[in-house]
């Protein structure tokens, strides 16, 4: 016997996080009447029991602790088909962004606006800009690639880091904040972030973390 919307909404977690194409959990329920299979949408449901447990690679490298010897929560890994970790970022000055014409494949380098960074980034960007708002999203490479090419586009607020999770002491939920390192972070040193996606993939667990802070 099918189940009902309502038996169905029952066992979605309620949380309107929009992560399966529906604004609301009731949106899919009422496609999972119709669908049973579309249940899959949820990226909140079946999760297996052992997601909260670490999984340490062989040469044992994940001490979860950082260089200072603080604790963090997860590991937050680059994804293999990108060129380096991705990030979300707006210059200072948005208007930056049409005035160098800035497009996919552009390589750019600059500083973000964050307590205890000194580091500059250099970035290739992997998607055409927002002219209106700013926003480039971009990854991490090695410098000398700026060097080569490089423009700089100043200072620069993060909005968001996106990776890959495949190394975690605890199952992740959206709007909780966490302390998470960057596999590729030069300074070794935890961030805080709080997760606004979560979607599973065959590897892990794809992840966007906004409010970045060095903690």
């Amino acid at each position: 016997m099918a189940e009902s919307e309502r038996e169905i909404l029952a066992r979605l977690p309620g949380k309107d996080c929009g992560q399966c194409g529906f604004q609301t959990c009731a949106g899919l329920a009422e496609l999972v009447a119709l669908h049973p299979e579309e249940i899959k949408r949820c990226v909140h449901l079946g999760h297996p029991s052992g997601a909260t447990i670490p999984i340490l690679p062989a040469n044992g490298d994940i001490t979860w602790k950082d260089m200072l010897g603080r604790e963090y929560d997860f590991v937050l890994e680059p994804f293999p088909e990108d060129p380096g970790p991705r990030e979300v970022i707006a210059p200072l000055n948005p208007l930056n962004v049409e005035r160098l014409a800035v497009k996919k494949g552009d390589v750019l380098y600059g500083r973000p606006v964050m307590t205890g960074y000194p580091v500059t980034h250099v970035g290739v960007v992997v998607e055409d800009p927002d002219y209106l708002s700013g926003v480039i999203v971009w990854c991490i490479v090695g410098p000398m690639a700026a060097r080569e090419r490089g423009r700089e586009i100043g200072h620069y607020h993060i909005i968001a880091y996106e990776g890959l999770v495949r190394h975690t002491r605890e199952e992740l939920q959206i709007g909780r904040r966490y302390f998470f390192l960057p596999r590729m972070c030069m300074l070794q040193s935890r961030h805080s972030g709080l997760v606004n996606a979560l979607a599973k993939r065959k590897d892990g667990l794809r992840a966007r973390v906004e409010g970045i802070w060095i903690a």
